[in-house]
C-alpha cells in the first residue's frame, strides 16, 4: 500500500498551519509514516522492534490507552522481545523500575500512553526510535506529536519517529498531511508475512493479544 503525504520535514524549514504551532526542527531525526493494513499492523510492530533489538537499539511505542498498552507489551513479550510498559496504573516504584529497565537496555522496548510524553527529558531515558501505534481517535495536534518526538536520543546516528497508519484511519491522514510533512517509510513485506504467522500463533494460544481496531482511542493513560 502506499499514500502520498508529503515530504521529510527539512532541517531549515518546518511545517505551519494556520491554527497550529510550528513544529521544532529536531536535527539528526526524521519522521515517517507507515501505511499498513490493519490485519498486518501487528506483525510490523514486531518486525520494526525485532530490528532495533537486533541492532541494540531502543524504540518507545506510543499507544492511545492503558488496555491497548498491556496488550501490545503482552504480545511483545510472547514473542521474545523484551518490553516494559509505562502507564499510569502502575505505582511510582513500578514507573521507576520500567524506566530504568529502558535505561539499562535490560528492556530495549517501552510501550507506553502518553504519561511518558509528558515526562521531562531528564526523567525518560532517549530512545533511537518512536512508533505512533495507534492513530484512531487519537487527540493528535503537533504540540503532542513534538511531546513524544522530543524523547529521541540526539546522536550522530538519525533517530526515526514513525507514525503507522491504517485504513481505519484516512480522515486522520488528511489531517495529518496539513499540519506535519513526513516521508513513507517501508517495510520488507515477506519478512512481515513471516512475523504474522508468528502473531497468528501467540494469538491462538492467548485470544487476549488480537487487536480491535474498534477499540482503539478509549481508556486512560
Amino acid at each position: 500500500m502506499s499514500m502520498e503525504l508529503g515530504k521529510k520535514t527539512g532541517q531549515n524549514s518546518c511545517p505551519r498551519t494556520p491554527n497550529n504551532p510550528i513544529i521544532p526542527i529536531m536535527i539528526h531525526v526524521d519522521h515517517y509514516y507507515l501505511f499498513i493494513a490493519q490485519r498486518l499492523k501487528d506483525a510490523c510492530l514486531v518486525h520494526l522492534c525485532n530490528e532495533a533489538q537486533a541492532a541494540n537499539q531502543t524504540t518507545a511505542i506510543f499507544t492511545q490507552s492503558i488496555s491497548e498498552t498491556r496488550r501490545v507489551s503482552h504480545l511483545l513479550d510472547a514473542l521474545k522481545i523484551r518490553a516494559v510498559s509505562l502507564h499510569c496504573d502502575l505505582s511510582l516504584s513500578e514507573r521507576a523500575a520500567s524506566l530504568g529497565k529502558l535505561r539499562r537496555k535490560e528492556c530495549p522496548v517501552i510501550v507506553t500512553t502518553d504519561i511518558a510524553a509528558n515526562l521531562g527529558p531528564t526523567m525518560i531515558p532517549m530512545v533511537n526510535r518512536i512508533i505512533n501505534y495507534g492513530v484512531t481517535a487519537w487527540r493528535m495536534t503537533p504540540n503532542t506529536y513534538t511531546q513524544r518526538t522530543s524523547h529521541i536520543a540526539h546522536t550522530e546516528n538519525p533517530g526515526q519517529v514513525i507514525t503507522f497508519i491504517t485504513e481505519y484511519d484516512v480522515e486522520f491522514c488528511l489531517r495529518l498531511k496539513d499540519d506535519l510533512a513526513l516521508k513513507e517509510h517501508t517495510v520488507n513485506m515477506d519478512t512481515v508475512m513471516t512475523f504474522r504467522e508468528q502473531v497468528k500463533e501467540a494469538a491462538r494460544e492467548d485470544p487476549s493479544l488480537i487487536e480491535s481496531p474498534f477499540l482503539q482511542g478509549r481508556g486512560r493513560n
